[in-house]
């Protein structure tokens, strides 16, 4: 697995936004673009049933649903909410662990290169 954090290839920041694009019988699109010096950083092409938003609640996802032009049976849609919720905050968990780790090594690293310095 690799876990890295977008930066401007331009300034090298990380402070990003992403910007959702949606339009109706297309699939929705984020374009990223730095804030600190505005130029466009990455699009992202959402897959069907890709996008989930935390926090949004199961109304959000039935438009979602709809918009990305899926059909279940109430059921169906129900319990795919439900299990997406868990699995996308346990990913998002796992995924900022996995991060910490990196930043982890990448601080050891360099402290033991300022150590090696300095002899």
């Amino acid at each position: 697995m690799e876990v890295t954090v977008q930066k401007c290839q331009i300034c090298e920041s990380q402070n990003l936004k992403n910007i959702l694009f949606r339009e109706s019988g297309e699939p929705d699109r984020v374009f990223v673009q730095c804030h600190y010096c505005n130029e466009f950083v990455a699009s992202y092409v959402i897959s069907t049933m890709g996008y989930y938003h935390n926090g949004k609640g199961f109304e959000s996802f039935l438009r979602g649903i709809n918009r990305s032009g899926g059909f279940m049976s109430g059921r169906n849609i129900k319990k795919l909410f439900s299990e997406r919720k868990e699995l996308e905050a346990q990913a998002f968990r796992d995924v900022l662990n996995q991060l910490h780790l990196k930043l982890e090594k990448e601080n050891e690293r360099k402290e033991d290169g300022d150590s090696q310095t300095k002899l």
